[in-house]
């Protein structure tokens, strides 16, 4: 699987840029009924398929490559677009959840990022699972700044399947810009001074909010360390120093 680093919302995305930290997430594997699959090519890079869905419905439309960056685009009966995707939980391969309010005729739009570059490929369509929604609903409030919202469908996501790390670093994300957001409206943030800034700011943290920050950061990097990938929960286990102690390991002025 293709990885993206993404920096943080909020406080965490200052800490990132100044250190070189970052943190990813990924799509966990779900099974339900499927609606459709598809393996093959993408030359020129725009495959299509048209789908007939009812009012009502929940769809999962996913797309993976190795060889070239997806992206999906979900076309409504009335031929506008009723969604779109990109990049998607910390990958470079594509997914939309899509609640469909009027039944018809739609029409997938699978392509590459660059509209030339090709290459192998996979599609799948089906009916959403719980957690799916709930993980969705959850990623969109936090790109809304919605955050009390993102923090409750984090939390219903985990309740659902607590396998999968990027829900634990996507509520981590939402709790650290909720209480950067506090923090600034007491007149803490002074653009001039960025060290000073976070070295207050993680002085402030309620002691609270600091063990449940910790407590997702360690979740997902055991989850991370379980799935084989050392690398990432290494780099999580340095934010969680960085929580701790305000330093990166092998930073400037570290132990």
């Amino acid at each position: 699987m293709k990885h993206v680093f993404s920096r943080t919302v909020g406080l965490l995305a200052t800490m990132a840029a100044l250190t070189g930290g970052f943190w990813l997430g990924a799509t966990p594997t779900v099974s339900a009924q499927c609606i459709l699959e598809e393996q093959g090519t993408i030359d020129p890079a725009l495959r299509e398929y048209p789908l007939t869905i009812e009012a009502g419905e929940v769809i999962a439309i996913i797309m993976t490559s190795e060889d070239f960056d997806t992206v999906l685009s979900l076309i409504g009966p009335d031929g506008e677009e009723v969604a779109f995707n990109d990049d998607y939980g910390g990958t470079l391969n594509s997914q939309i959840i899509y609640a469909v309010e009027v039944s018809g005729d739609y029409l997938i739009q699978g392509m590459s990022f660059d509209g030339q570059q090709g290459g192998s490929f996979e599609l799948e369509v089906r009916s959403a699972t719980a957690y799916e929604v709930a993980l969705n609903q959850a990623q969109v409030s936090l790109e809304q700044q919605d955050l009390e919202a993102a923090i409750t469908a984090y939390t219903e996501a985990i309740d659902l399947d607590a396998s999968n790390p990027q829900a634990f670093l996507g509520r981590a994300d939402a709790y650290f810009g909720q209480a950067l957001a506090a923090w600034e409206a007491q007149g803490n943030f002074d653009e001039g001074a960025a060290a000073t800034f976070e070295e207050q700011f993680l002085a402030d943290l309620d002691p609270e909010l600091r063990n449940i920050l910790l407590s997702d950061f360690e979740a997902a990097a055991s989850l991370y360390e379980a799935e084989g990938d050392p690398f990432t929960a290494q780099s999580l286990r340095e934010q969680i120093q960085y929580l701790e102690t305000g330093e990166f390991p092998g930073a400037t002025g570290s132990p």
